[in-house]
């Protein structure tokens, strides 16, 4: 519907994770993968005038690190364009503008409620249903987002999750 033609590669398939978490990773996961062909890859017109392939790269990857899983979605896109992130968090209120923000900072505004760089609503941005809602799931699995982009070469959202949902939170309490 997006009009672009998309290669998905994906990475790591052999790797094992709990049953709960991949059915609990569905919906974020294809919520971050249109958002990456709808906001991230550029038209084939805008890529193969950037010197690039006609057709986007869309990059699955997962893997083990330390106690956790780490799934990586990227694009080979245009990147988080950091003044329409800064534009749109000031109008929508957001942020002030005062504010003297990292890079990394902006890029998380992107998962603040009812934010959007949506210029017209389609079926599949500007619904009102974007990243915060990504952001809240991950988080329900006691999971982090990390956002990593380089204009004109893409993006990457690094999805951290425990290895099992049948971690307890605890508290140990010693007595002596």
């Amino acid at each position: 519907s997006c009009n672009k033609e998309v290669h998905l590669e994906m990475i790591g398939e052999e790797t094992e994770i709990d049953r709960n978490v991949v059915e609990a990773l569905y919906e974020p996961m294809v919520h971050m993968i249109r958002n990456s062909i709808d906001h991230g890859l550029e038209t084939q017109e805008a890529r193969t005038a950037a010197g690039k392939p006609a057709k986007g790269t869309i990059t699955l990857r997962a893997y083990h690190k330390g106690g956790n899983i780490i799934i990586e979605i990227s694009d080979d896109g245009q990147g988080l364009n950091r003044f329409n992130i800064l534009e749109k968090a000031i109008q929508s209120g957001i942020i002030t503008g005062e504010e003297d923000l990292s890079d990394e900072e902006i890029y998380k505004l992107v998962m603040a409620p009812g934010f959007s760089t949506a210029a017209e609503i389609t079926d599949i941005s500007g619904r009102g249903v974007g990243m915060d809602v990504v952001k809240k799931a991950i988080e329900d699995l006691s999971g982090r987002i990390d956002i990593y982009s380089e204009e004109g070469k893409g993006s990457t959202f690094a999805i951290s999750l425990p290895l099992t949902l049948a971690i307890i939170e605890g508290m140990l309490v010693r007595v002596g």
